[in-house]
């Protein structure tokens, strides 16, 4: 029986700074993670307070508590995404100490950055967004599903780090309303206009929102509803001229992603 321990305890004593990594055993890559101190900071207890305040559930903080229990539910959510059908990695074995994992196959966004066909990268963003609609049909979320926590084989779509349990903190509804919106926001990085970062065509966010409502119910639907008008004063400010071109790529994107969402949701051309 292979001893999956022994290769991550020799692996990581040579690898001490890094929290994930992988090595080949058996001619197969293996995937190595290694405890980590909690990832909680003032900021993310200033989150839970807004979130309280504001009455918005969906704001609540998701940060893994780390520790063995972050591995040990890690493991689990692996384990019941496997169950349940979804292409995830494999838990090979663990302790209190680190977690073995199979590969999963390449990263999603690693694919989409290195594939320049605009219409191949639509179709596979398509078959993610479907991915991510039955997590939820299965009464789950994700988490965290940025196109970098995804992989594609050239068949289908696989989990990677499933770090996060927002149902752990908010409702359901509200976690699935979280996991649909920051897919679409890593998804707008291949919604830019190229060269151009400060410039993004609607049509991909509007295209992959269309095939996500048609999979999803009401519930979530409100929630996101609710959560976008929310944000949305705060989009028009970012728009501004000078706001938009000194926040960075990532609160740009939420923000275009937002102005998609409330004009879907609001039946507006």
């Amino acid at each position: 029986m292979t001893d999956y321990l022994q290769f991550g305890q020799n692996l990581t004593t040579t690898h001490p700074e890094s929290r994930t990594m992988y090595g080949i055993l058996d001619g197969q890559r293996i995937w190595i993670k290694q405890i980590c101190p909690p990832k909680a900071r003032i900021w993310h207890a200033l989150q839970k307070i807004l979130a309280a305040a504001l009455r918005q559930p969906i704001l609540r903080c998701t940060v893994s508590p780390g520790g063995p229990d972050a591995l040990a539910r890690e493991a689990e959510r692996l384990i019941t995404f496997k169950a349940r059908g979804f292409h995830v990695p494999d838990v090979l074995a663990r302790n209190e100490q680190m977690l073995i994992l199979s590969d999963a196959g390449p990263q999603l966004r690693e694919w989409l950055d290195k594939n320049k066909d605009a219409h191949a990268r639509k179709d596979v963003l398509q078959e993610a967004t479907r991915a991510l609609a039955r997590v939820h049909k299965a009464g789950m979320t994700h988490g965290r599903p940025y196109v970098r926590d995804m992989t594609w084989d050239g068949t289908r779509i696989g989990f990677l780090d499933l770090e996060e349990d927002p149902v752990r903190v908010m409702p359901l509804p509200c976690g699935q309303a979280r996991d649909i919106w920051l897919f679409l926001g890593s998804a707008a990085r291949f919604a830019r206009v190229p060269d151009n970062k400060y410039i993004y065509e609607e049509t991909l966010i509007r295209d992959l929102w269309a095939e996500y409502a048609r999979h999803t119910d009401q519930q979530v639907i409100r929630a996101l509803e609710k959560f976008v008008h929310f944000l949305n004063p705060l989009r028009g400010w970012l728009e501004s001229d000078f706001m938009w071109r000194h926040i960075g790529n990532d609160a740009r994107q939420s923000v275009f992603i937002t102005g998609c969402l409330y004009k879907a949701l609001n039946h507006q051309d």
